[in-house]
């Protein structure tokens, strides 16, 4: 909080007071803080005086419950008008009540934490911006305090800095109603139905039966099959002792690959006329080849069936040849993925739907940093700042990494 000047809601922690010190920093207590103290003496002891300041708190939370959400100016004018009688008033009653009672007692302590606090809980008096607690960023901070101990995964003090980044980008994104989550419980079609919400045009992927149902409920998306999936298929048999057909279909397959190498990095168009030109009787080619060797194979046989599934899926698989915008397969996703994929079981520290929707946003912002070209570190730390020094809501999709590599170019 080097550069923050504003208004710091947080617990009477005496590591903040160097900021209010500096006088960029103006604190504002919180006032459940400040009633909890109260309760944890009720629970116990069943005073009648903690119980009876809980009750004159109330009011106040009353208020507050009445004017949320309203524009800082009539939330100071609703606190001033009704909330400053009943702080007053509770004020002369804790100093009254604290004579009468015995100066070692918790319940004196309880007195003492909130009267020593008092300009700092009256500072929703002064200003409507400020909260009347910080309930809403320990809500968030919920999460990462009981999962502490499984953080390891930070390895050093910078890591656990870096980690801090993110996950606090991550809650003010989602705070601000930006949600970059890619998370669901389940493989089903309808967690890729919810997904991809919307969405019209191209969806390269593998063959998985999910996306299928996607696209056959005419919902405007087009597939696009991965040849790396086929090719796979057809590596594992020529490991074995299979015919030489496993062999000759990578090598018609790498002539594929060949001519997307040549291809690479030019316009759609030209991609697509180099396709049709050179690819296209390859593939064509192809498919003739593998239904001829179908047929005579057994049809249980490994062969057979990567051939089945090939020709199965012929449709997806061609679609690059009138598209300079598709790949040739899906692996600059599947890379993206893989840490995630070799690191899941050190993700346990999600604790749960709720974690693994965080852990997604997590994830889903880096991938898209590196597809931008932009260092996440870098990315994290410049948005935050500008977050935290009240980067406007209408603007938060300007702060998208694909809008900030522009920016930072410029």
């Amino acid at each position: 909080m080097r550069d923050f000047q504003g208004i710091l809601q947080a617990g009477a922690y005496s590591g903040f007071n160097a900021l209010y010190e500096s006088g960029r920093v103006v604190e504002a207590a919180c006032w459940k803080h400040a009633r909890r103290y109260f309760h944890d003496e009720m629970l116990a002891n069943g005073s009648p005086i903690a119980r009876e300041a809980i009750e004159r708190m109330g009011p106040l939370f009353a208020i507050e419950a009445e004017i949320h959400g309203q524009p800082p100016e009539a939330r100071l004018a609703a606190r001033q008008a009704r909330s400053a009688p009943v702080m007053a008033d509770l004020h002369a009653w804790l100093e009254a009540t604290l004579r009468r009672i015995s100066g070692k007692s918790d319940l004196a302590k309880a007195i003492r934490y909130a009267l020593a606090q008092w300009d700092a809980l009256t500072t929703v008096l002064r200003d409507g911006r400020a909260c009347l607690h910080n309930n809403a960023a320990e809500r968030r901070m919920r999460p990462l305090a009981l999962g502490r101990k499984n953080y390891l995964f930070a390895g050093s003090l910078e890591g656990g800095r870096r980690a801090a980044i993110i996950y606090t980008l991550v809650g003010t994104a989602e705070f601000n109603g930006w949600d970059p989550q890619a998370y669901a419980p389940g493989r089903g079609a309808e967690h890729a139905k919810a997904l991809l919400a919307g969405y019209r045009g191209i969806l390269q992927c593998d063959g998985y039966a999910a996306y299928k149902t996607l696209a056959a409920a005419g919902s405007g998306i087009t597939l696009a099959f991965c040849w790396s999936h086929v090719q796979r298929e057809f590596i594992e048999l020529a490991k074995g002792k299979t015919p030489p057909i496993a062999t000759e279909t990578l090598q018609r397959i790498a002539a594929l690959y060949a001519i997307e190498t040549d291809l690479r990095g030019k316009p759609p168009d030209l991609r697509r006329a180099g396709r049709q030109a050179r690819s296209h009787p390859l593939v064509e080619d192809l498919f003739a080849w593998l239904s001829a060797q179908l047929a005579r194979l057994p049809g249980g046989s490994p062969t057979a069936q990567a051939i089945r599934y090939t020709l199965n899926h012929r449709d997806g698989l061609v679609r690059f040849l009138d598209h300079g915008r598709i790949e040739l397969d899906n692996n600059t996703v599947e890379r993206a993925i893989r840490p995630i994929c070799l690191s899941r079981k050190n993700a346990l520290f999600a604790s749960g739907d709720d974690g693994g929707a965080r852990w997604a946003a997590v994830a889903s912002l880096v991938e898209t940093c590196k597809l931008n070209g932009v260092d996440p570190q870098r990315y994290f730390t410049d948005v935050l700042t500008r977050l935290v020094n009240g980067w406007p809501n209408s603007s938060i999709d300007e702060l998208m990494p694909w809008c900030w590599a522009d920016a930072d170019k410029t």
